[in-house]
């Protein structure tokens, strides 16, 4: 008899884990769409914060390059202000000087009477230059008040900018606080990716050992479920100047193989594409990169980058914020420049960025 009760309490037991197991599993299938909406939202909400900062840092170079232009001319005004007036000085000196000679004192001077009138006609001659440097004296007053106005007006301008760039940076830090990543990668693969890192002898290696290593499927959140994102496929991946285009010689004399871009210290940095993140870390001369893979066999590589924000095996859509730029450190003069390298690669060979960014077309 109680051979017989026990294996029924033993069917009980199990019968009570198989449906609690039954249970968890439901509610994470039935919590993964939400999941995934939430980290849809939240990407957005990211890529729109990365928007905001990317306009804002737009608009903090052009004030920065008109702010540099008036400090320049400011300072040749103040210089050419100067010279004028050290040239009206001497010559009302010499009128005034002329002027209080007494009439006795110019027939007993060498030269007499004649020499005198000389002098006179000569001064009376030059009044008008003298009227055209007071004119052109008048003129440089007008135009230095009006650039050291406008240098005001921007430095002001540039001040509110920055506090508004503060405020996105803070509601940017917050969101990647939440931000959830899609499919980190464990610990062990994470230990594989950064042996293949060590074992490549260039760039080339590595790209195409990432690219044997993660198979034929790459998950990307697709752009549809991004609410008002406004980002399109296809976008530099920090705002600023370009100073090597793909194809060009660069400073070093070689061809390029990507884009550098210059920008302001502690510009925000965005993926230019939706894709996995592949590899973060330091690399052999190319310092601070992430590598990201795309659908289709594209890999896009970014280098000079500061503090990074996602982690391998991450799933990114187009726009959303994925580093920041070093921030300057010699606080007491203007602010230097900060370089981003960007390169697309298909199936391990660099292709012209504007392939994938219609903007560089």
């Amino acid at each position: 008899m109680n051979n017989f009760i026990v294996p029924n309490k033993s069917w009980r037991d199990i019968r009570i884990i198989v449906k609690a197991r039954f249970i968890v599993l439901l509610l994470v299938l039935c919590a993964a769409p939400a999941f995934a909406q939430d980290l849809a939202t939240l990407q957005g909400q990211l890529v729109r914060v990365g928007g905001d900062i990317r306009r804002i840092e737009t608009k903090l170079q052009t004030l920065d390059a008109r702010l540099a232009d008036l400090k320049l001319r400011d300072e040749q005004l103040q210089a050419d202000y100067q010279k004028q007036r050290v040239k009206m000085a001497e010559a009302l000196s010499a009128m005034t000087r002329m002027r209080r000679v007494p009439k006795e004192a110019v027939l007993i001077r060498p030269g007499g009477p004649l020499q005198a009138a000389r002098t006179s006609m000569l001064l009376q001659a030059s009044l008008p230059a003298i009227e055209h440097e007071a004119t052109e004296v008048r003129e440089l007053l007008t135009e230095l008040e009006s650039t050291q106005a406008e240098l005001r007006e921007k430095t002001e301008e540039a001040r509110a900018a920055k506090q508004n760039l503060d405020r996105s940076h803070a509601e940017l830090s917050n969101l990647i606080d939440k931000r959830a990543y899609g499919t980190p990668l464990s610990a062990a693969d994470l230990a594989a990716v950064n042996k293949l890192a060590r074992d490549a002898r260039n760039l080339r290696d590595l790209l195409t050992a990432l690219e044997d290593d993660q198979g034929d499927g790459i998950t990307v959140i697709p752009q549809g479920l991004l609410p008002d994102s406004g980002i399109a496929d296809g976008i530099l991946p920090v705002s600023g100047i370009i100073r090597t285009r793909y194809g060009q010689m660069d400073e070093i004399g070689a061809k390029s193989a990507g884009l550098t871009i210059e920008s302001l210290p502690e510009s925000l940095v965005v993926a230019p594409l939706p894709g996995v993140v592949r590899f973060v870390g330091d690399f052999k001369g190319y310092g601070n990169i992430v590598i990201i893979a795309h659908p289709g066999g594209y890999h896009s590589l970014l280098a000079g980058l500061g503090t990074i924000y996602v982690k391998p095996g991450q799933s990114i859509v187009s726009g959303e914020p994925i580093a920041i730029l070093e921030p300057d450190k010699n606080q007491n003069q203007a602010a230097s420049k900060k370089s981003v390298y960007y390169e697309l690669r298909l199936h391990g060979q660099p292709v012209n960025p504007a392939r994938k960014l219609p903007d560089l077309g």
